[in-house]
């Protein structure tokens, strides 16, 4: 009896000791689904087929080494990146680190906005203009909205909303069945003066450095 009861209690601390580590990989995920970077893959694998799979895949392998650096030297120092930044540079580096962060964000925000904008324009045929509207204007609600929960439902909040429009994606490709006819051949790098623009936004799309600060600080 007792050793079943041991075991009863240590079942719940399992599950505890779980979240810590689950729970920033989840935040991390959610900063890179987002409609900004569905419609900028969409749209360069619709103009340009598999031209740009090689580059997007080498995006994808970087940005996943900066988030095992980031979270890897936040685990060892016990300091968050921002904080080693202020350290280790002097004032004119580190203004320069933190305007990049805050134009990141922006440019994260923007993409997000006109993603949903977009959506909302093929959904139900409103003109962009109102589309453009609407998306800021739930961009704004939402966030007042997670702002008058606490952290944890502020949290568990993102992860369905991640969760749900995964779960769409997923059933829209299982729904559609493209066709997908993929050759070594068609794998091959073709860069364009029109596929470098797709380019540099799948580039922007995957490494994000405010990411970067986020997740160096969630895993202490």
């Amino acid at each position: 009896m007792e050793a079943e009861a041991g075991n009863v209690n240590l079942q719940p601390g399992g599950v505890y000791r779980l979240l810590p580590a689950v729970l920033p990989v989840l935040l991390i995920a959610i900063g890179y689904i987002d409609p900004g970077k569905w419609v900028v893959t969409i749209e360069g694998g619709a103009r340009f087929g598999f031209d740009l799979v090689i580059p997007m895949l080498l995006f994808n392998f970087a940005a996943i080494l900066c988030q095992y650096l980031s979270a890897r030297i936040g685990i060892v120092t016990g300091k968050d990146l921002a904080q080693i930044c202020c350290d280790e540079y002097e004032k004119t580096t580190r203004i320069f680190l933190g305007v990049q962060a805050e134009l990141s964000m922006i440019v994260l925000d923007l993409t997000m906005v006109l993603g949903v904008a977009h959506g909302i324009n093929l959904l139900f045929g409103i003109d962009l203009s109102t589309s453009v509207f609407f998306a800021a204007l739930d961009a704004v609600l939402f966030l007042v909205f997670a702002s008058l929960l606490d952290h944890c439902r502020a949290s568990l909040l993102c992860m369905y909303a991640a969760g749900f429009v995964l779960l769409s994606y997923v059933s829209g490709v299982l729904i559609g069945q493209p066709e997908i006819s993929l050759t070594m051949a068609g794998m091959l790098t073709k860069l364009s003066g029109e596929s470098a623009f797709a380019l540099m936004s799948l580039l922007g799309a995957s490494i994000m450095p405010h990411n970067f600060y986020l997740h160096s600080s969630i895993v202490q």
